[in-house]
């Protein structure tokens, strides 16, 4: 019972950080879309790009971070295992 506990946990965390990854990824094209009629559009062009060159590694690394939270891997490689070794003629 704590196994399936664990895994339902492990996939809200997962599930939580990628939106957060995808989220953050979204987040420049919405500020474009604040900074068109308020800034000239050259200038919200810019700073939109730097928003985008300073925020989208975070996303990275919560992309990196949930793949760490993973909950179907930890399954697949005993069986993947298995079969290379019996390719190999372990």
């Amino acid at each position: 019972m704590q196994a399936a506990e664990t895994l339902k946990k492990a996939a809200r965390v997962e599930s939580f950080l990628k939106w957060s990854a995808l989220c953050v990824l979204l987040l420049p094209v919405a500020f474009l879309l604040w900074a068109i009629p308020a800034y000239p559009i050259q200038d919200a062009c810019w700073i939109c790009f730097a928003l985008a060159i300073y925020i989208w590694p975070l996303a990275g690394v919560l992309f990196v971070i949930s793949a760490g939270f993973h909950y179907g891997t930890s399954r697949q490689r005993p069986k993947k295992s298995v079969v290379l070794r019996e390719a190999h003629g372990h």
